[in-house]
């Protein structure tokens, strides 16, 4: 599903603003955007796995540092959104 250019550039300052490096990926996966993206903008954001980056698996796993990092971001883009 096609990411809104607006959503993105959302994300990235967020993440951007904690300092982190921004990344682009592409998403292979049959995640709800494909559906959502129909009625409402989206736009992702990946958090770094564990176990070689496996996904959609029970070995997938991510650290409680980067789970941290991806609520802070979240928390970051609502900030951001509220002053918008």
């Amino acid at each position: 599903a096609p990411s809104a250019p607006a959503w993105l550039a959302r994300w990235e300052a967020a993440v951007a603003a904690l300092g982190l490096p921004v990344q682009r990926l592409p998403s292979g996966a049959g995640h709800d955007a494909m559906t959502l993206h129909r009625v409402m903008p989206q736009a992702m954001l990946f958090v770094r796995g564990g176990e070689l980056g496996i996904s959609h698996n029970p070995l997938e796993t991510v650290s409680d540092d980067d789970a941290e990092l991806a609520v802070a971001a979240f928390a970051t883009l609502l900030d951001q959104l509220a002053r918008e």
